[in-house]
């Protein structure tokens, strides 16, 4: 773990934001630089992930000045292939041609304004790829397409940007083709690009029942950890609430793995606040993963390490609960 952390907001958690019940929002949805400049007013915030659809408001270069003005960089720009309807059977994955190379060309959009904007990185989350029901899809089929947009992705991204791959085992669709840590990390095996990796989100890994320090250690393994999501949820959806007010044990490991693993990259705030301020809950997000760091910086590495190879998980807890217990 960097001694110096550092934070990056996505700005879809100080925008308003909809759901089903309340399809204008519990706040206004706001500007592209005016989400900018409210990011920067988040204490410890130094970067902000995107989108490339964020460009249909806005050019290249007036973000780049107004980035320039609030003093901060660009972490990721995420490729949206979801929000417009004529994704609604596919997208990397659509039979029609047409659709899915219109998918594929906001993929290379995505990393030509990475390129343009300083972003080291681009984010695949593909949440229209998958299937609402039985025999809905030829799975064959829908995993060569997969792996093939991916592929073509990758490749134009090569070498200087990384491409994260984010899964998730739910919604928008009832399944996610991509979701959970073992399918991701197939993906990227399977296409054995150096700059096709993960991207981590600590929530979703608790929906799909996984441990998320495991699935940091597993993909630091393999040396496929491009980047990490923080939020919290109650395990069922994604809730992406503030980090460290469900699951703080399950993000104190998450964090110490991070560390043990050497992760270096960004730590960024995947939040939905929909009935709260998104600029207070980005403030106290940051303030409660740093106030872990802190608890996780006072484990005694060394006596846990002789307690996890008892077995017996009365003597690691009997480690781990002095970081917060007497």
């Amino acid at each position: 773990m960097p001694s110096n952390p550092k934070f990056s907001v996505g700005l879809w958690a100080i925008d308003g934001t909809s759901d089903r019940f309340c399809r204008q929002g519990y706040s206004k949805s706001l500007p592209l630089k005016q989400l900018i400049r409210m990011a920067a007013k988040v204490p410890g915030c130094q970067a902000i992930e995107c989108h490339q659809t964020d460009f249909n408001q806005c050019s290249v270069k007036d973000y780049c000045k107004t980035m320039r003005d609030s003093g901060l960089v660009t972490s990721n720009v995420n490729t949206n292939v979801w929000s417009d309807p004529i994704y609604k059977h596919g997208a990397f994955t659509h039979r029609d041609r047409a659709i899915r190379a219109k998918a594929l060309a906001e993929g290379r959009r995505a990393v030509d304004i990475a390129r343009q904007v300083g972003s080291p990185a681009i984010g695949l989350w593909l949440g229209s790829d998958g299937s609402d029901y039985t025999f809905q899809t030829d799975y064959r089929e829908q995993w060569s397409l997969l792996l093939d947009g991916i592929r073509q992705i990758g490749e134009y991204a090569a070498p200087d940007i990384k491409v994260g791959v984010e899964y998730k085992l739910k919604e928008p669709r009832n399944t996610i083709a991509i979701g959970d840590v073992g399918k991701a990390l197939s993906v990227c095996l399977e296409l054995g690009l150096d700059n096709v990796g993960v991207a981590l989100d600590f929530g979703h890994a608790l929906m799909s029942k996984e441990r998320p320090g495991e699935s940091v250690a597993l993909l630091a393994r393999h040396g496929k950890l491009f980047n990490v999501h923080f939020n919290d949820a109650y395990r069922e959806w994604d809730d992406d609430m503030i980090p460290g007010t469900v699951n703080l044990w399950e993000t104190l490991e998450f964090l110490y793995y991070c560390r043990l693993t050497g992760y270096g990259g960004w730590y960024g705030l995947d939040m939905f606040p929909y009935r709260e301020d998104g600029v207070a809950a980005c403030t106290m997000a940051i303030r409660n993963l740093k106030d872990m760091l802190k608890l996780v910086d006072k484990l005694d590495e060394k006596a846990l390490a002789r307690a996890q190879r008892t077995m017996d998980a009365i003597e690691s807890q009997k480690v781990i609960r002095k970081l917060i217990f007497t």
